[in-house]
């Protein structure tokens, strides 16, 4: 059970804009960590973009790699945390509820 990712971003429906982010690469490989980044960075802004204000989603990736937990607050803030399959979604939203508020 582990949490790789938290973003923080700008609410766009076309491209959201990162404000703030932490990852946890350790893990890894060293080769395998900006392959990683990469991956986590972009879909974390995609599934951002796409949860309009108000709103909340766990979204599967692909090929089991884990779970992106969104939510969008009403004012244009969206916070994504990426976790492993373990991770409880109940701990990862109020994670994400006090990183908006």
């Amino acid at each position: 059970m582990r949490l790789i990712a938290l973003h923080v971003y700008k609410w766009d429906s076309e491209d959201a804009k990162l404000l703030c982010t932490e990852q946890n690469l350790q893990d890894l490989w060293f080769y395998q960590r900006n392959t990683a980044k990469e991956f986590i960075n972009f879909n974390s802004r995609v599934i951002a973009g796409r949860i309009p204000p108000g709103n909340q989603a766990s979204i599967s990736l692909e090929q089991g790699i884990g779970i992106c937990h969104c939510w969008t607050a009403h004012d244009g803030i969206s916070v994504t945390a990426m976790t492993d399959k373990e991770y409880p979604e109940k701990a990862a939203y109020a994670l994400l509820n006090k990183a908006i508020t």
